[in-house]
């Protein structure tokens, strides 16, 4: 059964992989994109929400958003936000334009702004909203395809089943689901592969993957069994271990997964460092100083030596050095 998870899904036309990488607002972007894909850590991406606010974006303005995932060679889809239907849908269509594989709408976020402006999450307040938004989409892209991320209900599980009505009316070719509610933002919870399989119960036809808290191998597999389910979205698992996704594609090949070295998480952490689109070596290292206390941990000298340098440039020719010994890696813990 975990073999299927290797075989692609087709949606209007459009085959897509089973194991993705989820969207990371202010993670999946950037370098980050180039790194993975050069790496085969993704077959697929994903993007962090777009914002739709006062006005359709222009052509030029998505196709600098969209460009840099394209860029990868890989299949894109598109996740779009916002309050405004008609504004949604067109932005959906001109990406498609554009090139998206796929566009997904955003009523998931639980961030207190993003709430506090009526989206993302809010959404999941009023379900008829989901619904008409989902086949206004419809009418706008015709045979294309389209998602939906939403979470486990705003307040509590117990909205399942009217969320659940209201998809069934959309008619989203694929729906993603977060098992956490919105009030829950991240904390633990005892039931979420139960609430993963009320949707499976109640939305037999449709195209659902899951999402929370998968971290390794084993929770991948385990949920994807657990709850019959049709994929797998990983999102935060994979700061701590970037090969996470194709490690899970080895597990189901009944191959021992192998752990990303730490001369690769160097390598790795370098090529983050690199300026890309809108950042010069000048720019702080804010972004590579996160990974890196992931990987390495916030009390190892390297995190140490990198909290000094501040800048990218001097990450990046830092990294460099250290590649440049033998054995590189031997004291980066200490």
């Amino acid at each position: 059964m975990p073999r299927n998870l290797l075989l692609p899904i087709t949606l209007q036309n459009t085959a897509l992989p089973r194991l993705l990488p989820g969207p990371m607002d202010g993670i999946s972007e950037g370098s980050f994109i180039s790194a993975m894909s050069s790496r085969g850590w993704v077959s697929a991406w994903w993007t962090p929400f777009l914002r739709i606010s006062t006005g359709v974006p222009r052509m030029a303005r998505l196709q600098n958003w969209l460009q840099p995932y394209l860029d990868s060679g890989l299949p894109v889809v598109a996740q779009i936000m916002g309050i405004h239907s008609e504004r949604l849908a067109e932005t959906a269509r001109r990406l498609f334009l554009l090139g998206a594989a796929g566009v997904d709408l955003n009523c998931a976020c639980p961030s207190p702004t993003v709430l506090a402006n009526g989206s993302g999450g809010a959404c999941l307040l009023d379900p008829e909203w989901i619904s008409r938004t989902l086949l206004l989409l419809r009418e706008k892209c015709g045979p294309r395809l389209l998602s939906c991320k939403i979470r486990a209900g705003y307040h509590s599980p117990a909205e399942i089943p009217a969320l659940a009505a209201a998809l069934r009316r959309g008619q989203p070719d694929l729906l993603t689901v977060h098992y956490r509610t919105v009030r829950e933002m991240y904390q633990p919870i005892p039931d979420g592969w139960e609430r993963l399989r009320c949707f499976r119960e109640l939305l037999p036809g449709l195209a659902l993957f899951g999402c929370g808290d998968i971290r390794t191998p084993q929770d991948a597999l385990q949920m994807y069994s657990a709850t019959r389910i049709d994929g797998l979205l990983v999102a935060r698992g994979l700061l701590s271990n970037p090969g996470l996704l194709r490690d899970i594609a080895l597990q189901c090949q009944g191959i021992p997964p192998v752990p990303v070295s730490e001369r690769e998480k160097i390598a790795f952490l370098r090529d983050l460092s690199r300026p890309a689109a809108g950042y010069s070596a000048r720019s702080p290292n804010g972004f590579v100083l996160r990974l890196a206390g992931t990987l390495f941990g916030p009390d190892s000298q390297l995190f140490a030596r990198l909290v000094q340098l501040r800048k990218l440039g001097p990450t990046w020719d830092y990294l460099g050095e250290i590649l440049q010994q033998p054995c590189c890696s031997d004291n980066q813990k200490q």
